[in-house]
């Protein structure tokens, strides 16, 4: 422990043990309890001071102390519960010698770090010598301080010398004290300083010390009789001394100051029921108040000057004594509920007491005091001359009001606190939506701010306060508020009925405000009337002059009322030489033929067109168009209109247009017959190309040759489709393009270019899923070959700018009468198309890569032949795309419903409800097939890998269900549709379940490998719907007879013809893998089959760069041959890839490049690529042998064999 030093002094460490020796020696002791207050600790110096044996207090609880002490035990106790500090708690302890030792205590509560409660830690001290006394004395002394400490008078003994010996509690509290401020022993002028420090006393410091000594001399002079002061503070006290035997003084102090304060309230509340009383006898109204046994305890002279009586004689009394029973029972009954429920009960009732035919209103409350008793008050009102007054304002208010209901205006009137009295009918009628605010107390700003929230009120008439109509509610709100209380007003109002209205305001000298509002809404409108027509008018005036006609009216005597300005020009003559003359006047002898017509038209009051010739003074002829007819104006006048358009620029270009057009027929015809012509000289030789073809490919071929002939055949097609695609267009474009409507099968069409286009899905590793709702299994009208050439055309785009995932071909539609609405969506997931191309890519010649390295082949004619003709049917196409996710094209026709449907295949009742498990990775898949099972009547569950698949079997079987067939793909992750297949066939419970495995293209297996996997049928993806459920049908009808055979395959529908498919290599045989090509064009894939299938060498063929990448590191290659122009990742950059990667691993494989150009520089490029030879396209057989040859690729297999 450490002790701060006293002014110039230094502090100095100090120990426990020698700090609590130097306090022993000034009489204290220290101590220390646990948790549960029990006296854990105490030093030597309790027995050295009070003779008490520490060990015989160990283990005590800190309660037996304070038992033994005075009455403030019980304080201290809750101090010690409560965990608080205690000082200077006064107790009695026990010696060894029997005697009672007298000491105080004070302690300090101890916590943890964490705030948990350890014990007490205090000190204690000796405050008298050993009692002599017996335990009866002690006792006694302890309740004589319990009984004092128990008053609320303040009260301190003081010996002869004015020493303080004794002091209860009351004192320290009505003083503001506490022990610690002063104790027994101190001073009794201690008491007074401390109270003065405290602002206790209000005297003035200069003379504190005479106040002292008068007050101890009073003291010491004997009795002082109690008498009252008020302290500083306001405190009232009263102060007395009582002279005890040997100079004894006992001080008392009592605080009377709530006594005071309620003596005060006590004549104040006097003071005001003398006032009340008072107040109710000056009233001229009867009021009565009576308890809850309904006795009268308040009664004022009014209402017992209605029995002759004075109140004092009706207090104490009931009903009963003043009324008969049947009236007092009657009130006793009111009176009763209102007591009970608190309700006031108010009604009018026709009395005698009050004087013959008057009428009074009596109203009865309860009134509930302070101290909860209740009381029923009842106040008496003579209304009888108020209802007479009201009686004669109705009469006068209904008077006024039927003279303005007869008012052709509305008139509203307010009082002069601006509040609500009528409206008459007229008002209501024009402005209902103001009903709920035009009612008794309501104001007028109310109905003014209501309008306002409905939209009335706009169009004020003051443009500077309408501003701030939509702006300002508020700055709105006043300045409206201001006109209102103008003396005079009037002004126009727009409502927002679109009603006009001439507002009046005005005030009488009392203060009403009157307001009348005249409908002025047909006055608007001749008003606007009349200021269209006077625009109108000089609008057609400035027209008429403005126009490049000349236009003339007549009167029937054919003299010129009005020329317009084009007349001017064309004729020459003013305006004032015109008007008032005849033509014959005006042009002489030719002037005479016009007037002829004006007669005509006259005379039949038929309208007349005539083309006329003018000859100008030049000699020259002018073609011009005359109009001329009859007008009756308003007044019944009749004139002659006309009008004449000098034709002559007309006419010659009408001449010029013939001409053109003569020639656009003859070229037109030209293009016609062009057209005709390359359409027979190119098909007639294409004809006989494919034909050949085709009917050598069916001839006796080796392999070899067939390949050849199938190159033919594919490089034939596609040029034949260019051309197609070429003539279609400009057939289309001339409208030549005619509609071969018959009645097809939609879901068969959309199947078959699903089977047609397989296989180049297949070819990029794409899934190619079908979904047709299956209500739309039935025939349509329509160009059957049209619609599948759209369909191809969009799924060939998908296949060719899709990489990976899949394409989906999703048909849907909804009847409406005998047509059938159809919308049919092509979703890849390819490379996307920037929105800025997206309304390009129906332009003919118009690609979204239009640049010279363009990954993708195109004549840029596909989806504008698609879209005029889906245009030609009348329907709508668009796309949706999001570049790098993938694009949705659609297009929706509308197709009468044939006059049969499609045979709809029907599940034969003995497989309805078969329970069949789907097994596929593609979550699109999995959802196409289980909704076709639905429609099938069959109970399906799918499962997204094989090991998911086979759970669900070995569940069924637990369960003891049967799974009728397993749907199962053959190409997924983690388990292989040929592995799952295996297993089931390993485990007997299910080993007897059927199997349809669905496989793509290029994925069939020998019939062999069918029978060792147990595969009961085997369908090519897309399976054809009607085809699937064939399958199904038989597969389970057979199982449930007992015919089928685990063993036994059911061959599948032969697929379409599709191109042959590249060699493959088992993948037991990747590492022993010679050639490695790289080659994006299906023909020249084919090509290189052809030549290195005669070498013997193993070879594998991918379709880009970036494949050639991962092929390297998969296969380990000895050779790689590699196109320069690829998708994804051009040749030259998958060689630096490998260059790189070699690197770091080691090993060089060789690589010839292989490139169309034949530019100079191009065998550079490669080299420096890291390629190691060149080769040109097209690719000759022996050169690229004589390069296989050069790099030992032969010759290294060969020695290796030897």
């Amino acid at each position: 422990m450490r002790l701060a030093g006293a002014d110039g002094c230094a502090s100095r460490d100090i120990a426990v043990a020698e700090l609590a020796s130097l306090l022993g020696a000034g009489g204290v002791w220290f101590w220390e309890t646990d948790a549960d207050h029990r006296f854990a600790w105490l030093s030597r110096d309790l027995q050295r001071l009070t003779g008490v044996d520490a060990a015989a207090l160990r283990g005590r609880s800190l309660f037996d102390v304070m038992g033994s002490g005075a009455g403030e035990g019980v304080d201290l106790r809750a101090d010690v519960c409560a965990r608080r500090p205690f000082r200077d708690f006064c107790f009695e302890l026990r010696a060894a010698d029997g005697h009672c030792r007298r000491g105080s205590m004070s302690g300090e509560p101890r916590f943890d770090a964490c705030g948990r409660f350890l014990g007490y830690r205090g000190i204690g001290r000796d405050m008298a010598p050993p009692a002599e006394t017996e335990e009866g004395g002690g006792a006694l002394l302890s309740d004589l301080q319990r009984t004092l400490d128990a008053m609320t008078m303040g009260i301190v003994l003081i010996d002869r010398d004015l020493t303080v010996r004794i002091i209860n509690k009351a004192f320290y509290r009505l003083w503001r004290l506490t022990p610690g401020d002063v104790d027994v022993g101190s001073p009794f002028r201690a008491l007074m300083d401390i109270n003065r420090h405290n602002g206790i006393y209000d005297v003035a410091d200069e003379g504190w010390e005479d106040y002292v000594t008068w007050r101890i001399e009073e003291i010491k002079a004997g009795d002082v009789p109690p008498r009252e002061f008020q302290r500083a503070d306001g405190r009232t006290m009263i102060y007395s001394v009582t002279a005890l035997t040997g100079g004894k003084r006992l001080v008392c102090y009592y605080d009377i100051s709530d006594i005071k304060e309620r003596e005060a309230q006590l004549a104040d509340a006097l003071e005001k029921a003398r006032l009340a009383g008072a107040v109710l006898d000056g009233l001229q109204e009867p009021v009565f108040v009576k308890d809850s046994e309904l006795r009268f305890v308040i009664v004022n002279a009014a209402f017992a000057r209605m029995f002759g009586l004075e109140p004092e004689a009706m207090v104490g009394r009931k009903d009963e004594d003043f009324f008969s029973p049947a009236e007092a029972h009657a009130s006793a009954s009111v009176e009763r509920a209102v007591l009970a429920t608190g309700e006031a009960q108010e009604f009018e009732e026709d009395s005698d007491l009050s004087g013959p035919g008057r009428t009074r209103m009596v109203r009865k409350d309860r009134v509930r005091t302070e101290s909860g008793r209740d009381y029923l008050a009842c106040f008496l009102f003579d209304i009888t001359d108020v209802k007479r007054r009201s009686r004669e304002a109705e009469q006068a208010r209904q008077h006024l009001a039927d003279v303005l209901d007869s008012l052709p205006a509305g008139v509203i009137i307010y009082d002069r606190d601006d509040r609500f009295v009528l409206a008459n009918k007229e008002l209501r009628r024009t402005l209902p939506e103001l009903e709920p605010v035009w009612q008794p107390g309501n104001s007028f700003r109310e109905a003014i701010e209501y309008g306002r929230s409905i939209g009335y009120f706009r169009a004020s008439g003051d443009a500077a306060l309408d501003a701030l109509y939509d702006t300002d509610r508020q700055a709105w709100l006043d300045g409206y508020m201001t006109r209102h209380r103008l003396p005079h007003a009037a002004f126009e109002r727009q409502n927002a009925d679109g009603r006009w209205y001439q507002v009046f305001d005005g005030w009488t000298d009392e203060g009403t405000f009157v307001g009348v509002r005249v409908d002025i809404t047909e006055l608007k409108q001749r008003e606007r009337q009349l200021q269209e027509s006077l625009r109108a008018n000089e609008l057609y005036q400035s027209l008429i002059d403005n126009v490049p006609v000349s236009i003339y009216a007549k009167r029937p005597d054919l003299r010129l009322v009005y020329v317009n300005r084009s007349w001017c020009d064309l004729t020459g003559h003013s305006r004032q030489e015109a008007i008032g003359r005849t033509d014959v006047e005006i042009f002489g002898l030719e002037g005479e033929a016009f007037m002829e017509g004006d007669r005509a038209v006259l005379a039949t009051g038929e309208n007349q067109e005539v083309e006329e010739t003018v000859t100008e003074p030049d000699g020259s002829c002018r073609w011009q168009i005359a109009r001329k007819g009859t007008m009756v104006a308003s007044d019944g006048s009749l004139y002659l209109i006309g009008s004449t358009t000098d034709i002559t620029e007309l006419k010659r270009r009408e001449h010029e247009l013939r001409e053109a057009q003569r020639r656009a027929v003859l070229a037109d015809r030209a293009k016609s017959e062009f057209l005709a012509n390359m359409s027979h000289e190119i098909r007639t030789p294409m004809n006989g190309v494919l034909g050949m073809a085709e009917l050598l490919a069916k001839s006796d071929l080796d392999a070899k040759q067939r390949t050849f002939t199938d190159v033919i055949v594919k490089s034939g097609n596609a040029l034949l489709t260019i051309i197609n695609d070429i003539l279609d267009f400009s057939k289309i474009d001339a409208g030549q393009l005619v509609l071969d409507p018959a009645p097809f099968n939609l879901a068969e069409a959309v199947e078959d270019v699903a089977t047609l286009v397989a296989a180049r899905a297949k070819e990029k590793d794409l899934e190619l899923i079908v979904r047709i709702e299956p209500k739309l299994h039935g025939l349509y009208v329509g160009d059957v070959g049209r619609i599948r050439q759209i369909i191809t055309n969009l799924v060939g785009n998908a296949v060719k700018f899709t990489e990976a995932g899949h394409i989906l071909v999703e048909v849907t539609g909804r009847s409406v009468a005998r047509e059938t609405c159809l919308t049919i969506r092509v979703t890849d997931t390819g490379i996307g198309i920037p929105q800025d191309k997206l309304d390009l890519v129906f332009e003919k010649f118009s690609q979204v890569d239009g640049s010279s390295t363009r990954r993708h082949e195109g004549t840029g004619l596909g989806l504008a032949i698609t879209s005029r003709l889906v245009a030609l049917m009348e329907g709508r196409i668009g796309v949706e795309s999001t570049e790098g996710v993938g694009s949705t094209f659609w297009f929706t026709l509308t197709l009468p419903n044939g006059d049969r449907q499609a045979p709809t295949p029907v599940t034969p009742v003995d497989v309805t409800g078969a329970r069949i498990l789907i097994v596929d990775d593609n979550q699109v898949n999995r959802a196409i097939l289980s909704e076709q099972m639905v429609s099938w009547g069959f109970d399906s569950c799918a499962a997204e890998d094989g090991p998911e698949g086979l759970r669900v079997l070995d569940a069924a079987a637990r369960l003891g269900l049967a799974v009728d067939c397993v749907i199962l793909d053959y190409q997924m992750p983690v388990m292989s549709g040929a592995e799952v297949a295996r297993l089931i066939r390993s485990k007997p419970v299910v080993a007897g379940t059927p199997i349809i495995l669905l496989t793509s293209v290029d994925q069939s297996l020998s019939n062999a490998a069918y029978r060792d996997l147990g595969i009961d049928a085997h369908l090519i993806k897309p399976a054809r719907s009607s085809i699937l459920l064939e399958t199904l049908v038989g597969i389970i009808q057979k199982r449930r007879a007992g015919t089928v055979c685990g063993k036994q395959a059911v061959p599948a529908p032969p697929p379409a013809p599709v191109a042959a498919p590249v060699p493959a290599i088992d993948p037991g045989d990747a590492h022993g893998l010679d050639i490695l090509v790289a080659e994006d064009n299906e023909v020249n894939q084919l090509v290189f089959t052809q030549i290195l299938a005669e070498t013997g060498m193993s070879f594998e063929i991918v379709g880009n760069g970036r494949r050639a990448v991962e092929f390297w590191r998969e296969k380990s290659p000895r050779m790689i041959l590699m196109d320069v122009s690829m998708p994804e990742m051009s040749g030259l950059q998958a060689t630096g890839a490998i260059r790189e990667a070699e690197a770091s691993v080691g090993g060089r494989v060789p690589i010839i490049g292989v490139t169309a150009h034949a530019l100079k520089g191009d065998r550079e490029r490669c080299l420096e690529a890291g390629m190691d030879d060149y080769l040109a396209k097209p690719i000759s057989p022996r050169a690229l042998l004589e390069k296989i040859e050069r790099w030992s690729v032969l010759s290294s297999r060969k020695s290796c064999a030897s």
